[in-house]
């Protein structure tokens, strides 16, 4: 058994299957895309420079109609039905033009995401755009797998694809969302700590603000982890530029606020988002916060989050592991917990990065060999 595993050929067939899986990302994106709800969002926000007016309006009614326009010739039958009548939000949302626009500022608030969209729709489509920047996210994190595992021996190798299949990689290849490529950013800067190149991790996650101002949770977690490790000056810039890139998406987003989009996602949407400002209600958010705790305990992604880090934890007490390997898990961790309490979704996509930042650490914990004793 000891020969099996540390067959010399289980590099070759490790890259084989990188080759494989990444052509499957690319075959199931091209040939079936997970179009939902969000590809008529992002699609409008890509298309609304060309809907504004010489006064600097938007001439909805324009807008509402090149987007769908532009979206329902990918839809199945079965697909359009349900983004057109499949709820009272999205009827309103097909047949009311102001409805549909209103929507606008949870779309746009994702500032870098829509610039990198407009700059791909240059050589394609809105939709074909949206699905190929996802599948490059998807892509990058694989390739970050794959790299972290190539140190390794024998078959370990291969400690990249229980990782793929556990959190289910592939199918984040084909999302209308900026949650892949948004990962990456984040998981490239999870390798660069790793790597010890501090600024180039400060660039990544400082990029994953803009595609995504949520980012800064872990961003602020990780300037504090940048700090004990006594890299003062790249801890003050990945602070302040992500509350700087924040602010510049909120403000280009014109943005609900947090406890209406939280409201609106969680509790319930709104057909019209044009003067939504409810209450904040602690009552309301403390009962889906519980309600939100039961339902998470019993995913299987979760289930499996869990046993990752029970392995991170197990290869990084050897004495070979070091102390910054575990100070990254554990900003991964808080970030992680402290995202779940500020917006409780059980959606696996919010917590990609730290997923497949955990599977990085433990493929760089595993490398890790024991220091010889020394000679007496």
């Amino acid at each position: 058994m000891t020969a099996f595993a540390e067959w010399r050929g289980w590099r070759l067939v490790s890259a084989v299957l990188a080759v494989l899986v990444g052509f499957y990302f690319v075959f199931f994106a091209v040939t079936r895309p997970a179009l939902d709800w969000d590809v008529v969002g992002y699609t409008m926000a890509v298309l609304k420079p060309a809907a504004m007016t010489a006064d600097g309006s938007i001439d909805v009614v324009a807008l509402h109609e090149r987007s769908w326009s532009a979206v329902k010739p990918h839809l199945s039958p079965a697909a359009l039905a349900y983004l057109t009548t499949g709820s009272s939000y999205s009827e309103a949302q097909h047949l009311d033009p102001r409805a549909l626009i209103s929507q606008l500022p949870l779309y746009e608030i994702k500032y870098g995401y829509i610039l990198v969209l407009k700059s791909v729709t240059l050589a394609l489509e809105p939709v074909r755009a949206i699905v190929m920047v996802s599948l490059v996210g998807a892509l990058g994190i694989l390739a970050l797998l794959v790299q972290g595992a190539w140190r390794l021996d024998g078959i370990a190798t291969l400690g990249w694809l229980p990782l793929v299949l556990l959190f289910g990689l592939g199918s984040f290849a084909s999302m209308v969302s900026p949650d892949a490529i948004f990962a990456f950013a984040c998981v490239a800067g999870i390798a660069a700590l790793l790597a010890e190149r501090v600024w180039l991790a400060v660039a990544c996650f400082l990029l994953a603000v803009l595609l995504r101002p949520d980012g800064i949770i872990l961003n602020v977690v990780l300037s504090g982890v940048l700090a004990v490790r006594r890299e003062n000056r790249a801890a003050l810039v990945l602070l302040l530029g992500s509350v700087a890139a924040a602010a510049v998406a909120y403000y280009a987003g014109r943005h609900i606020g947090g406890w209406a989009q939280f409201h609106f996602k969680i509790v319930g949407p709104q057909n019209v988002l044009t003067d939504f400002d409810p209450a904040f209600d602690p009552n309301l958010y403390f009962r889906i916060l519980l309600t939100q705790i039961g339902t998470v305990s019993h995913l299987s992604w979760v289930h499996a989050a869990v046993a990752a880090v029970l392995t991170a934890i197990l290869l990084l007490g050897r004495p070979a592991s070091g102390r910054w390997a575990s100070l990254l898990l554990g900003a991964l961790l808080v970030a992680a917990g402290v995202r779940f309490l500020l917006y409780p979704s059980s959606e696996i996509r919010f917590y990609i990065p730290h997923l497949f930042g955990i599977g990085l650490i433990i493929l760089y914990a595993a490398q890790a060999r024991p220091r010889p004793a020394a000679a007496a």
